[in-house]
């Protein structure tokens, strides 16, 4: 949204709704700038998103490399002159980057917020980029990736995104460490200045400050911002139609790791309340269905659940389970048989109704804290909603009818829907093998 102030008449009503912003605004540079009051200890929380579009392999890769050294200095301090700045101002700042975005999170003393605006637009704008800078951090980086490869719960992540998207797309949207250690200073310095500008950033601020003289200090420090190229949003990948469930070795596991993706509505659709709803009582909240079955009734599985991954206009739904290698194929069937129920037994007024109490309450228990309120709205914001969606989140749901949760639960939930990795010793799949080429029964 652009424009002026937006002020909540209902910071304090008594329907514990989630405070609307004081202001939301976008500068002439592009930034946008979205400022809540909240007043519960001497501190603003500071969330800034730098949205991207990762379209070579490697790309990822670099990002996060910029984000390692982002707070590693600026053309003005070293590390330690940076470090030292941020303490005298009882300010913490860190920096990571994903597929679609860079983000800077952190908080300050509340009147130290202009000073440490100051330092993070220093930051972005002019970062320490020379070699005795990078190169530490370059290795760092390669080991971190190199040792996540190893890790059952990565493998899965980057079998699933093959699985999703397909290998082309798959190699832009995760790291290698051979990619880490090849880049250099030169190739930091055309990164930032392809991708580190102010148009699409969004940069949210909760606590306790004056909404306008917080937006004076963001204009009087992030106004010189560039705004950067126009080509800087993430891009929607196309699904990839990956059909049967792949196996991917890991011999001598004890423990399988069990992914399965299905795509599902973004979550500016008017659809997306409905959907929510219907994978709560699937496998979303402690009382669901999976949950129940799978945990309590059987004891196959000891972390399990479902959820909706969102991205800027579109959104997957994920359902995840870790369980015994021996219990892998059995527990398999029981997700099938769950996913198969919600339209052959769809939810029950009953459990939408207790699916709408649980969505409304845990999503205002989560943002309670300044912290995660400054969280929730930067990746609401970078998915693509407006600053006002928490607050309308609790009417929104009351206001779903109970035949549409029917309809998504009929519509998203069928097994055909879903693609997926198993992570598992050969064995503890190999009653699903389907051929050679590691595809699993489903």
């Amino acid at each position: 949204m652009t424009g002026g102030a937006v002020h909540s008449p209902l910071r304090d009503a008594p329907d514990a709704r989630l405070p609307l912003p004081d202001t939301d605004i976008v500068l002439g540079n592009g930034l946008r700038v979205v400022v809540c009051s909240a007043p519960v200890v001497p501190l603003v929380e500071v969330r800034l998103t730098v949205p991207y579009a990762a379209t070579e392999p490697g790309e990822v890769t670099r990002c996060q490399l910029l984000a390692a050294v982002l707070l590693r200095g600026t053309a003005h301090r070293d590390a330690d002159g940076y470090d030292a700045a941020l303490a005298a101002h009882g300010a913490t700042l860190n920096a990571a980057a994903d597929a679609d975005k860079l983000t800077v999170a952190g908080h300050t003393m509340a009147d130290a917020l202009p000073a440490v605006l100051a330092l993070l637009a220093e930051t972005v704008r002019e970062p320490r980029l020379t070699r005795d800078v990078v190169l530490p951090e370059r290795e760092a980086l390669a080991r971190r990736v190199r040792l996540a490869t190893h890790q059952p719960a990565a493998l899965a992540q980057h079998a699933l995104l093959r699985r999703r998207y397909g290998e082309e797309v798959a190699a832009r949207r995760q790291p290698a460490p051979e990619q880490a250690a090849a880049c250099t200073p030169d190739d930091l310095a055309e990164l930032h200045a392809r991708h580190l500008g102010a148009r699409g950033a969004v940069l949210v601020l909760v606590g306790d400050l004056r909404p306008e003289e917080a937006v004076a200090a963001v204009t009087d420090t992030f106004g010189a911002w560039a705004a950067g190229p126009t080509a800087g949003a993430p891009g929607v990948p196309s699904w990839f139609p990956g059909g049967a469930l792949r196996g991917v070795e890991r011999s001598g596991a004890v423990q399988s790791v069990i992914r399965l993706a299905a795509p599902a509505h973004p979550r500016t659709d008017p659809g997306y309340p409905a959907l929510h709803l219907a994978q709560l009582v699937f496998g979303g909240s402690f009382a669901s269905r999976l949950v129940t079955r799978l945990r309590e009734e059987k004891g196959y599985a000891y972390q399990l659940g479902s959820g909706v991954e969102s991205v800027p206009g579109a959104s997957t739904l994920m359902v995840e389970a870790d369980t015994a290698a021996e219990h892998t194929v059995p527990a398999l069937a029981v997700i099938k048989a769950e996913l198969e129920r919600m339209a052959a037994e769809p939810p029950s007024v009953r459990e939408v109704d207790a699916a709408r109490s649980y969505a409304a309450g845990s999503t205002a228990t989560a943002m309670s804290s300044p912290g995660a309120l400054a969280s929730g709205l930067a990746n609401l914001l970078h998915a693509g909603v407006g600053s006002d969606w928490l607050h309308n989140w609790g009417p929104l749901l009351a206001g779903v009818p109970y035949d549409a949760v029917v309809e998504a639960a009929r519509r998203f939930f069928r097994p055909a829907r879903f693609t997926g990795v198993v992570v598992a010793d050969d064995a503890a799949v190999a009653p699903l093998r389907l051929g050679a080429a590691g595809e699993l029964a489903f």
